[in-house]
């Protein structure tokens, strides 16, 4: 983020109130494509200041015990902790660039007394079993739920790539069987090989997005209005998944995130190192870890995701279709694609 400028004393003082400043942070993020991580700021901020009951609350107003009494409300109106983190966790992140940009100082303490970590006690991945009985399950009477399980197995087959950014890629990310995209959150940009298993889905609707740039049929406008469009897709495919973990009778829901926890947690128990891991999921905050990854190149990011596949598609050998990359970006040039 780059410093926010100011003119006078005035503004100067305007600036400490936290509406003024995140209402300029915000508008920075979307003018910058960032949509999600303006509106979790946006979020954050009401629920603070509807608990305060201050529309004028400044960043001097803040303090440990303040926060607790804030948490403890959220939890009361049966947040979950991971909810109640995640607003910590965006009001932290304004404070640190209100620090940043020199117009506050934050106590080094106020966050000491809150949540502002992950919770695991809610189950969040699913085994190998259960792709591939979520991808065996005959869904051809219903296009809708088809659709919803086929972008779960491809996020699922893309190294647990979030739908935020699977439904985002474009025609121009795919080269030579190799996608590669920047992550909407991090901004980091990664690397995957597209197997056979997510190039069989890719064609199977490509011919839904001829003329798009996408290379699937779920978004048709950028900016402002794609994220609406994204939002609400985001609901139906998670109503959707809900559907589907009914019809496999499962006790937990799918939904978007659950690719992604199960990819990694799949990839753990494989005994796949965590640096592997971390970097095949983009993770921006594994600051350790990333210090062991400098060594490691797409083949081994791809040598990884095969591991995990295996498990899903124990009959067919991955390894022997490598030849089948090569073919991938004619395919994608196809009439399909013109």
């Amino acid at each position: 983020m780059k410093r926010l400028g100011f003119a006078s004393n005035k503004q100067t003082n305007k600036m400490t109130t936290l509406t003024f400043f995140v209402s300029l942070l915000a508008g920075e993020l979307e003018q910058s494509g960032r949509h999600g991580t303006a509106r979790a700021y946006r979020s954050s901020l009401n629920r603070l200041l509807a608990f305060s009951a201050n529309g004028q609350l400044t960043f001097a107003d803040l303090n440990p015990g303040l926060l607790k009494r804030y948490e403890q409300l959220l939890l009361s109106e049966g947040c979950k902790r991971n909810t109640v983190s995640l607003y910590m966790r965006m009001l932290r992140s304004i404070c640190n660039q209100a620090v940043r940009q020199g117009i506050a100082r934050i106590p080094g303490d106020l966050f000491d007394e809150v949540f502002t970590g992950t919770d695991s006690s809610e189950k969040r991945a699913v085994s190998p079993s259960v792709i591939r009985r979520l991808r065996e399950l005959d869904l051809s009477g219903n296009s809708t739920l088809e659709t919803a399980r086929d972008l779960f197995l491809l996020s699922f087959y893309l190294r647990g790539i979030p739908f935020v950014d699977l439904i985002r890629l474009r025609k121009s990310d795919l080269n030579r069987g190799i996608i590669r995209y920047r992550r909407s959150k991090t901004g980091r940009l990664l690397t995957v090989a597209v197997e056979p298993c997510a190039q069989d889905i890719f064609r199977k609707y490509a011919p839904s997005a001829v003329g798009s740039i996408y290379l699937l049929p779920i978004l048709t406008k950028e900016g402002t209005s794609g994220y609406r469009q994204y939002q609400n897709a985001l609901r139906r495919y998670n109503l959707h998944l809900h559907r589907l973990s009914a019809l496999l009778g499962m006790k937990i829901n799918l939904t978007s995130y659950v690719a992604r926890h199960s990819w990694a947690t799949a990839a753990y128990r494989q005994g796949i190192p965590v640096a592997v891991i971390s970097e095949s999921l983009g993770h921006s905050s594994e600051k350790v870890t990333y210090t062991y990854l400098a060594s490691f190149d797409n083949r081994t990011l791809s040598r990884a995701n095969r591991e995990i596949l295996s498990l899903v598609l124990p009959h067919r050998n991955l390894n022997s279709e490598a030849n089948y990359f090569k073919k991938l970006t004619n395919n994608f040039k196809s009439k399909a694609y013109d």
